[in-house]
């Protein structure tokens, strides 16, 4: 009888090593260049061996707004999509890859080789009690320009990875889940019995919310319920959704509707005890919004500000914190580096990307801490390739199976096809308030020029002043600036060097 329970110890124990639900331990974001000195590429993130690490690799599909991948138990890639084709593990377009979300998608131009534009409109779950198969769910295009879109049909497409020699082979495509109009809100989370998954979805501009069960016989349920408030037609599409990683709460961001917030039953499906949180407003339209690794906050951003939430303050809304404020700067020829969608990573920190193209992420280093003590950091990533606005969409895979949520132990080590960052130093900008110029002035001369922007509180450049390489100091005049607030950053060659804000009175 011992060695009974030794043998069924270590039985376990092989099983447990061998089904690590590593399946979001590979990102990839960005967009192949034949040239390897250029800022394009596709960024690799590798969360693999305790560690994170960024390459940058040329080939590869265009990943933009609209983007997933799947990893096998081990953290080895599978497959990648961009919502128009899925590519293998070789970066190959997979056999019968190609033409996904058929329509609009292909007449604007996005498909075949953009990527299409529904942000966290796609998303890949394995199917139950199989090794081998994999269902891609995916939102479908049918009308208007990325972010601010018109969402119809929900699809599935069908890899089974047992074919074209382990690279894997699309069997079935484009399959109508559901025909109807969405909201950009496409998220899964496991059923309580630790197998199937729990599918949801919105109608747009409506109260109805769509449940799909996935079970091992494939979409197997589809459920309705009417619950919160009507979703706005055009302002939520650059929004999000997500559930917490305990299953308990789910919760939408949108700018018209703000913080929308559910208590969730994993065993029906069924939503309850709806809240409307107020975060603020915004500047523009984007948003986003991810709970904590511990459940227990949920942070929400308004493009311009990041704001966290106490799950288990007596008032919720009454515990909102305001984290940070977008401090004004600018990359790529003055694209402001403003707060968009979220994601919690397999090494528990959030990753937040911008809606303009650029090399950096913000971070949420310890989202599990309350208020300041989170450790936000914008700019907190410098990635060796352009992100083109994109980050991708992962349910928690390792919910009921014995594995935490993340793995705190994880470190990050190297970004291969990176570049140094001048030194970030004091940047004088007097007077402050200021009326008809001022004077900008260097800690250190820099080898390179640097620019410094004015921008207004829209991210609109409104001054520009250039310091030669080797100078410290410029004069800026603001006949014709309105008076107000405004943020200014100093960059050189693309990356940042100072940021502040300026009061100009008149």
């Amino acid at each position: 009888m011992k060695l009974f329970f030794i043998a069924t110890a270590c039985l376990f124990f092989t099983l447990m090593v061998h089904a690590q639900y590593k399946f979001d331990y590979i990102w990839l974001m960005g967009d192949p260049t034949d040239n390897p000195n250029s800022n394009g590429g596709v960024n690799v993130f590798d969360f693999n061996g305790d560690t994170l690490s960024i390459n940058k690799q040329q080939k590869g599909l265009r990943l933009f707004l609209t983007n997933a991948s799947i990893s096998n138990h081990e953290g080895e890639l599978l497959f990648y999509t961009n919502g128009c084709n899925i590519n293998n593990a070789q970066h190959n377009l997979m056999q019968n890859g190609g033409g996904l979300n058929p329509g609009f998608a292909y007449l604007s131009g996005n498909c075949p080789d953009y990527g299409n534009t529904i942000p966290k409109g796609i998303l890949v779950l394995p199917l139950p009690n199989s090794d081998s198969k994999y269902y891609v769910f995916h939102q479908s295009l049918i009308d208007g320009v990325g972010p601010h879109v018109y969402i119809g049909d929900l699809f599935y497409s069908l890899v089974d990875m047992s074919l074209a020699n382990g690279l894997g082979a699309v069997v079935n495509k484009n399959q109508v889940v559901v025909a109807d109009t969405f909201y950009s809100d496409l998220h899964a989370i496991k059923h309580a019995n630790g197998e199937d998954w729990w599918i949801i979805t919105s109608k747009e501009n409506s109260k109805l919310v769509y449940k799909i069960l996935f079970t091992e016989a494939g979409v197997s349920q589809i459920d309705t319920q009417t619950i919160g408030i009507p979703l706005d037609d055009w302002t939520n599409r650059s929004g999000m959704a997500s559930f917490s990683p305990d299953g308990s709460k789910f919760a939408r961001y949108s700018q018209r509707e703000q913080v929308t917030l559910f208590d969730f039953d994993r065993s029906t499906g069924q939503l309850s005890n709806f809240q409307q949180l107020y975060a603020d407003t915004t500047i523009g339209f984007w948003g986003g919004l991810s709970f904590s690794p511990n459940s227990r906050f949920l942070y929400a951003n308004t493009q311009a500000k990041l704001w966290q939430f106490d799950l288990l303050a007596p008032d919720v809304e009454a515990s909102k914190v305001l984290i940070d404020e977008w401090d004004g700067f600018t990359n790529n020829g003055g694209h402001p580096i403003t707060f968009w969608l979220m994601q919690l990573a397999p090494d528990c920190k959030i990753y937040i990307m911008s809606p303009n193209s650029s090399k950096y992420m913000h971070v949420i280093n310890r989202p599990d801490e309350p208020g300041l003590a989170c450790d936000f950091q914008q700019r907190g990533l410098l990635l060796p390739a352009n992100n083109q606005s994109t980050i991708p969409n992962f349910p928690n895979y390792r919910l009921g199976t014995g594995y935490p949520v993340c793995d705190s132990n994880i470190v990050y080590v190297s970004s291969t096809g990176g570049f140094a960052l001048p030194p970030v130093q004091s940047v004088q900008v007097w007077p402050n308030p200021a009326s008809g110029q001022v004077s900008v002035s260097l800690e250190l001369p820099l080898p390179k020029p640097s620019t410094w922007h004015l921008l207004d509180p829209l991210g609109r450049e409104v001054v520009r002043a250039v310091l030669p390489a080797g100078q410290q100091a410029v004069e800026a005049g603001l006949a014709g600036v309105p008076p107000g607030m405004y943020f200014w950053n100093v960059e050189s060659e693309g990356r940042p060097v100072g940021s502040g804000k300026l009061i100009i009175q008149k």
